[in-house]
């Protein structure tokens, strides 16, 4: 089957024939949702590319319906893929009308294809350098339009990320650095140099270039174990068993390759003035410390090194900061450090762990007036701290009102159940008093578990036994201290 759309004569009858086109294959399934229709659809909503096309001083038009483009036939002699028809390279995607994403970029070429083919020229001179570096077709040019649509942080879902859809194992494998903090896939000019030459190296293998694409967004091993698994020789046997993310990048190729090669879309060149300064940082910096001393922005960061996989400048890291803000950074460098080191960094105490302990019981405690948290921990003969932990408290602040959860001695603590009667709490007898050893005048801010730790052998129920009071103390009040 071939359908022949013609240039500007017959209009109704392209459509009529465009209607039908989308009706047998549009309808059948949503390939247009896979990796390689996801990135083309959300071509405007990429951040990195929308900032970069608002630096240029030539900007491509929304939308472009002055179409010159010649006829589009699926079997039509006039495209290539380097010396041969494009047809004879691709020949599963030439026999019958079949390849859904050639409807659905075609549907949408005339609000996305003028700026993804702008983008297209502004890398194109990068593209084509590695390319003839490597003795490769030009029309490769296009398999970062299919992959990325030029988003740096796109993914396939199996291991592809950045411009070129270069898993790890290959990005390391060719060079790239791919880290917790770096991923050089985000480099336009090194993640071509490396995908050019893995594309090479697949080519010199398969010499066949439908594989070659295939192996190139399923795997090596994937493809080879299919083809033994299968005991076949071409990609169309292979095709519905390969990974389901991956699977079409050959027809989005084919489908973009006619796309393109049809008008030029009112595409222009791109001309965004970025001007940046450069600035080694030698030690790890947080954005954040640097935008709340010298009031810069993240967004400018991130978008001046797209190769960062978070918001932080490594060690040793050449980085890109907006032009003229270098003096300033300079400037205030110790202070910028000083606050991510003392402020954002700073390390919240750590309370020491304690193991409920294996012969204790839990019982609530309801804190009363006066009640300190030193108090309360002599009080049951366990520690600060441990209560702390018992009850997730940060500090030693407590409320009138507000239990406890302490754990003592199964012989002295019980916990009532349903109907039956809870025995008080068994509090640590006093030391036996010898006397009065001498007088203390309450002060400001003083409480019973302070006053006792000034005098050896003296707890605060001591103190309140041998005065008859409770833990409510009043500034000028004279306490008799007892002697051990």
């Amino acid at each position: 089957m071939r359908i022949h759309i013609k240039k500007e004569h017959n209009k109704f009858r392209f459509f009529l024939l465009f209607l039908f086109f989308c009706h047998f294959s549009y309808g059948q399934s949503k390939k247009y949702e896979s990796t390689y229709g996801k990135e083309f659809k959300q071509l405007k909503k990429t951040s990195y590319n929308s900032k970069l096309i608002s630096l240029s001083n030539v900007k491509p038009e929304k939308k472009w319906d002055n179409y010159q483009g010649g006829p589009i036939n699926t079997t039509d002699s006039l495209y290539y893929f380097s010396n041969d028809q494009l047809c004879f390279s691709f020949p599963t995607n030439s026999d019958k009308i079949r390849n859904e994403y050639l409807v659905f970029y075609f549907s949408q070429k005339s609000a996305k294809c003028p700026t993804l083919f702008s983008l297209l020229k502004y890398y194109e001179p990068i593209i084509e350098q590695s390319l003839t570096a490597n003795n490769l077709p030009k029309e490769l040019k296009l398999l970062p339009v299919i992959c990325s649509a030029f988003n740096p942080n796109s993914a396939n879902g199996i291991g592809g990320e950045g411009f070129w859809h270069l898993n790890y194992p290959q990005a390391i494998k060719y060079g790239l650095t791919v880290n917790e903090l770096i991923d050089d896939r985000k480099d336009f000019k090194k993640s071509t140099q490396a995908a050019t030459r893995y594309i090479k190296d697949l080519h010199a293998m398969y010499n066949d270039w439908e594989l070659t694409l295939t192996a190139y967004s399923s795997g090596v091993v994937t493809v080879n174990k299919l083809l033994i698994r299968h005991q076949a020789k071409t990609y169309k046997e292979i095709y519905p068993y390969l990974p389901e993310e991956t699977k079409d990048l050959v027809q989005a190729f084919v489908a973009m390759n006619y796309i393109y090669s049809y008008d030029t879309y009112g595409a222009v060149s791109l001309n965004p003035i970025i001007g940046t300064d450069t600035i080694l940082i030698e030690r790890k910096l947080e954005f954040e410390a640097i935008n709340h001393v010298i009031k810069t922005n993240s967004k400018d960061f991130e978008f001046l090194n797209p190769v960062l996989n978070r918001d932080a400048f490594p060690d040793n890291y050449t980085a890109f900061f907006p032009k003229g803000t270098k003096n300033k950074f300079m400037k205030f460098k110790d202070s910028i450090y000083f606050y991510q080191d003392s402020v954002m960094l700073k390390p919240e105490p750590v309370l020491p762990k304690f193991i409920t302990p294996k012969n204790g019981e839990p019982f609530i405690y309801k804190v009363r007036s006066g009640d300190v948290l030193g108090v309360i921990a002599e009080r049951f003969n366990v520690q600060v701290s441990q209560i702390q932990a018992w009850n997730n408290l940060t500090g030693t602040r407590i409320d009138i009102g507000q239990k406890l959860t302490i754990y003592g001695k199964k012989s002295s603590i019980k916990v009532g159940k349903s109907k039956k009667k809870k025995k008080k709490v068994k509090e640590p007898k006093s030391i036996k008093l010898n006397g009065i050893q001498t007088t203390y005048t309450v002060k400001s801010g003083d409480n019973l578990w302070i006053i006792a730790k000034k005098f050896s052998g003296v707890s605060a129920q001591n103190i309140m036994d041998l005065n008859g009071i409770d833990s409510n103390l009043k500034v000028g009040q004279v306490l008799k201290i007892p002697k051990k």
